[in-house]
């Protein structure tokens, strides 16, 4: 298992200075892919009424769910203070009202807020799983889902080599038309091969007693989608 102070290195070292080209990295180097990610995610949801989008970033999840669902009010956590700096200036720019972003690290945030549907793209790797899914559970409604997404290391040797390969391909495009990627890029790589978050977050699932547990594999093996549900006639947490 990775300790949390290596993971918090790496979300220092990752996103300080990278949130004003965020939006245009993960677009550019998935190929678009996140939004398809984006779109999965959003299928798992039925008129959410308060929903928790937890490292959230510069909030391309967040407001995709508010223009699915303008109903419904979303509360984006995010550890980085730059990338939410861009998301309240998004929220500005399109007049929101409905959206509130807290500055928090994910399994720290705890709320008297009780949320149908809890959300995130690409924390699983970076957090303290056990934690995380015991604080959700709390904050979570009866009935409500846990939708999470991240990378995954490749199961294939085939799609290993893919892997390897995209990798090697985009640390030097990378690193001359976003110098301030190039850590990322480089590092990347070597945490989604050491991260088995997969595994560590269905178990924390079913000890916090979430069921329907589902995990869709993605892109390749590239990513993956992990749903759960709270009981419905569970007492709130």
């Amino acid at each position: 298992m990775i300790e949390l102070e290596e993971k918090r290195g790496w979300i220092e070292r990752f996103f300080k200075e990278t949130g004003t080209s965020y939006d245009d990295v993960v677009h550019r180097f998935t190929f678009g892919i996140d939004r398809l990610w984006k779109k999965k995610i959003l299928s798992k949801m039925q008129a959410p009424r308060n929903v928790l989008d937890l490292a959230c970033g510069t909030g391309i999840l967040t407001f995709g769910i508010l223009e699915k669902f303008p109903q419904c009010h979303v509360t984006g956590v995010d550890i980085t203070e730059g990338y939410l700096q861009v998301a309240r200036s998004k929220t500005r720019e399109k007049g929101i009202q409905n959206v509130t972003f807290i500055h928090s690290a994910a399994e720290e945030y705890l709320s008297d807020e009780r949320y149908d549907v809890v959300t995130s793209s690409y924390l699983p790797k970076y957090a303290d799983i056990p934690k995380l899914i015991r604080h959700l559970n709390q904050m979570l409604e009866p009935g409500g889902i846990i939708i999470l997404h991240d990378f995954t290391y490749p199961s294939s040797k085939m799609l290993q080599k893919t892997f390897e390969l995209y990798f090697k391909c985009a640390q030097p495009v990378g690193a001359w038309a976003y110098p301030e990627w190039k850590h990322v890029l480089l590092e990347l790589p070597e945490v989604i091969r050491k991260s088995n978050w997969v595994e560590e977050l269905t178990q924390a699932l079913r000890n916090e007693g979430l069921v329907n547990i589902q995990v869709e594999s993605l892109t390749l093996q590239g990513a993956a989608l992990v749903t759960a549900v709270k009981p419905p006639h569970s007492e709130p947490g």
